[in-house]
């Protein structure tokens, strides 16, 4: 590149600034889904959404109890998925925190569990639940449940 090429603008148009982030305590896991992430200490307020209604469709507006049943399985997985996925970005700038470490474990353990419970009740969600939901499962295949367009789970 040759110093033609070069920007010589005399001012300065911005500067990023990135504080780094502390462990604080997290949100429940339904109400850190509403609000976009797992840390209160992230919803500042420069960058918080106006308060408003949840998008997700509440379990009781279902048409019987096995599908509030399985909505209400689905709606935890979700959340439990979600502060996985917020935890994983919290560690991987902060892979000695035990607190983190500790609440990522313990959210994947439930996630394998709620997979397994969920296979097994109803049908796989992923390859992994195929067999730990269901061993008596005599193929491979996802034939068990509706496709995601069909609308069984919110």
């Amino acid at each position: 590149m040759t110093s033609n090429n070069l920007c010589c603008c005399p001012e300065q148009m911005a500067m990023a600034a990135v504080p780094g982030q502390e462990w604080c305590e997290p949100y429940d896991l339904c109400t850190a889904l509403k609000e976009g992430t797992v840390f209160p200490c992230l919803n500042l307020t420069f960058y918080k959404a106006p308060a408003g209604e949840s998008h997700l469709k509440p379990a009781s507006d279902s048409p019987d109890a096995g599908q509030r049943e399985r909505e209400a399985a689905m709606t935890r997985l979700m959340e439990v998925g979600f502060a996985i996925n917020d935890l994983t970005l919290y560690l991987d700038t902060h892979p000695t925190c035990e607190k983190g470490l500790s609440l990522f474990r313990q959210l994947s353990e439930e996630r394998l569990k709620l997979l397994a419970d969920f296979a097994g009740n109803y049908y796989p969600l992923t390859q992994l639940s195929m067999v730990t939901g269901n061993t008596d499962q005599k193929e491979y295949g996802w034939t068990e449940g509706p496709m995601p367009w069909e609308g069984a789970c919110i």
